[in-house]
């Protein structure tokens, strides 16, 4: 079954998360590449995201979306809107790019533009927010060229390593959105 895209761009697609995601979501969080920049410490595997994803729909809390390649159509990480407040206008955004090949080559950077045109421009929120840590300076600088602003700081918020991080708080409003949409 060919998987159609949700949302397009030039470099990447968003499609809908289907049941056979399960061993790549897996894949995903478990990633040794990726692990380290979301402090993910405790494993998951193809089970628990199985009965993740049959939940997945059912109240729109959090919006997964598989991150491909538009040209190849291959699957190339998953973003997602988490802690969706439909009072408050407001989610948490995460992208997640696996495999060290694909980072550096706009897919990030185009999955960042695509959910936030997606948030502010169909779903309608005020806010879009996100923690990076402070060490992802790449991450970072993909955000900034998305809108988003720096707006604190989690000291040593997370612990790795023997080592305690910092995250940096980011957000992004719809009406600086608006701005931006309208200076291009």
């Amino acid at each position: 079954m060919e998987r159609k895209p949700f949302v397009c761009g030039e470099k990447a697609a968003l499609r809908v998360v289907e049941p056979e995601d399960a061993d790549y979501l897996a894949y995903c969080h478990n990633s040794p590449d990726v692990r380290p920049w979301f402090f993910t410490n405790y494993p998951t595997n193809s089970l628990r995201q199985k009965e993740c994803i049959e939940k997945i729909y059912e109240n729109y809390e959090y919006v997964p979306l598989i991150i491909m390649n538009q040209q190849s159509k291959t699957d190339v990480g998953v973003t997602a809107f988490h802690r969706i407040d439909i009072v408050g206008g407001m989610a948490t955004l995460s992208i997640i790019l696996p495999d060290r090949e694909n980072w550096n080559k706009g897919y990030g950077k185009e999955a960042t533009h695509l959910m936030v045109e997606y948030g502010f421009d169909v779903l309608g929120f005020h806010r879009i927010q996100l923690v990076v840590a402070a060490k992802n300076s790449a991450a970072r600088r993909i955000y900034a060229s998305a809108g988003f602003q720096e707006e604190g700081v989690l000291r040593e918020a997370m612990y790795q390593d023997g080592n305690y991080w910092d995250f940096i708080m980011m957000g992004l409003l719809a009406s600086d959105w608006k701005q931006q949409k309208k200076g291009r």
